[in-house]
């Protein structure tokens, strides 16, 4: 859930904001009504550094629409049953290939 708040009110909820913030919820803040800043919660920032890297290489975004084509096309090689990949283990991956 978006939460709007202007930069007065923010730092004099902080404590509490942090404390309530969940999975997908931002605070974005506001000065004279501009949306100035963003907060989220470590998880969700970290989710999108990941995507960030993801993107930023050609070969990496090539090859991140390749499975999700092989996906479509139930093509894509599953991992055994109780292999959870993980960030880590998909960026060791990429590097392999690279």
């Amino acid at each position: 859930m978006d939460r709007y708040l202007n930069v007065t009110e923010a730092r004099k909820e902080l404590v509490d904001i942090v404390e309530q913030l969940q999975g997908s919820d931002r605070l974005v803040i506001t000065k004279r009504g501009q949306p100035k800043a963003v907060l989220v919660n470590f998880e969700r920032y970290a989710l999108l550094e990941d995507v960030s890297w993801l993107q930023q290489d050609p070969g990496r975004r090539a090859a991140l629409h390749q499975a999700w084509d092989e996906l479509q096309n139930e093509t894509l090689i599953q991992p055994h049953s109780g292999d959870v990949p993980t960030v880590a283990s998909l960026k060791a991956l990429v590097r392999q290939s690279a």
